[in-house]
This record gives C-alpha cells, structure tokens and sequence, in this order.
C-alpha cells in the first residue's frame, strides 16, 4: 500500500514537472515590445515598466491579477494629416505572469474588456478576426471614432498571449489609411520578440 502511494505522488510530481513547459524569464520582460526599428518613421514618447495609470479600469487595472510579475510598454507617433497613410500612433504592450495558466486568464480579461468595449457604441465598434497563427491564441477588435470634417480615426486592436505571457499591439490611424494587415505585421514582429526570449 505504501509503494502505491510512493507510485502515485511520483507521477503526480512528474505530470507537474511535465505540464510546466518552457517559460518566459522576467528579465527578458524590457525586450517583448516592439523596438524603435520595427516602427519606423514613427518615433518613441513613452517607453518603460507599466504603471497603474496605464490600466484605470476594466477587467486588467489590478496590477497583480492572475499572478502578475511586471508589464511593460512602449509608445511611438508621428506627425500626420488626413491624407497621411499608416500608423500615426503605436502602442506596444506585454505582461509576465507566474504561469501560463494565469495569461489566460489575462487574455479572458482582455476579451471582457474587448466585448464591453463594443457594448458601449456597437456602431462603431467591432471584434475583427484576429491573425493566424499568432501566439497560443488571439483575439481582436477596431473602433472607429468619429471627427471633425468627416475625417473619422480607426483603431485596431490585438492581443494574444505565448506561455505566460500577453502581449498586445493598438494601432491608430485615419480611417481609409491604416489597414489592419498593417497593425498585423506589428503583431507578428513583437511575437517574434516574445518567441526568441522563450527558455
């Protein structure tokens, strides 16, 4: 009876070693977003560890939610016209947590916050399939904003999550002169950041 249960929390103890996989190491948290090389003309203003003020509110403002160990950001722009095509404003975001098990749950959070978004203004707002193939699962959406002279702004959004952590990239644009193949090719470079700091 006792080598039984010796048997039995030794492969409780090995599908625990076995589930675990490959993780992201905290101290490659600065090197997950995108660099001043993938955005190109656009311009950094806001680069560094995210702060309560990056997440009011919502279903991600906790900054400790689902096991959280840090989060990142980093924000680029350029000066534009209506009649300026591409990305006018980038922003790039990743988070860590203790387990993959926790980004989950965070990219859940970033669905929540995706579905009461469009809940507030359905006309304008809307899931968007997000990219293949991106991380171990995506989701996106667009807004479009109205303005002044007809000149709407469009927004994209993508999120998705690789092991333990979320990522997510908010392109912003005139309507008619931003696409979202574009916010996807920004997607796919930071997750091929985020892949190379794999252990």
């Amino acid at each position: 009876m006792r080598r039984l249960v010796l048997l039995a929390l030794l492969a409780v103890g090995l599908a625990g070693c076995g589930s675990s996989g490959p993780t992201i190491p905290k101290s490659a948290l600065s090197r997950l977003v995108l660099a001043p090389r993938d955005v190109r003309p656009l311009v950094a203003f806001d680069v560094g560890p995210q702060v309560r003020l990056d997440n009011l509110a919502g279903p991600r403002k906790d900054p400790s939610r689902f096991g959280r160990e840090g989060g990142w950001k980093a924000r680029y722009r350029r000066s534009g016209s209506t009649a300026t095509k591409g990305p006018l404003v980038v922003e790039s975001r990743a988070d860590l947590f203790s387990s993959s098990s926790g980004a989950k749950k965070d990219l859940r959070a970033y669905e929540d916050d995706f579905r009461g978004t469009i809940a507030s203004a359905p006309t304008l707002r809307d899931f968007v399939d997000a990219p293949a193939n991106l991380g171990d699962e995506a989701s996106a959406m667009t807004i479009r904003q109205p303005g002044a002279a007809g000149a709407s702004v469009r927004f994209y959004r993508i999120a998705w999550r690789d092991h333990n952590a979320t990522a997510s990239v908010l392109v912003e644009g005139f309507d008619g002169k931003v696409s979202f193949a574009e916010a996807s090719a920004l997607a796919r470079r930071q997750q091929a950041r985020i892949r190379s700091a794999v252990d």
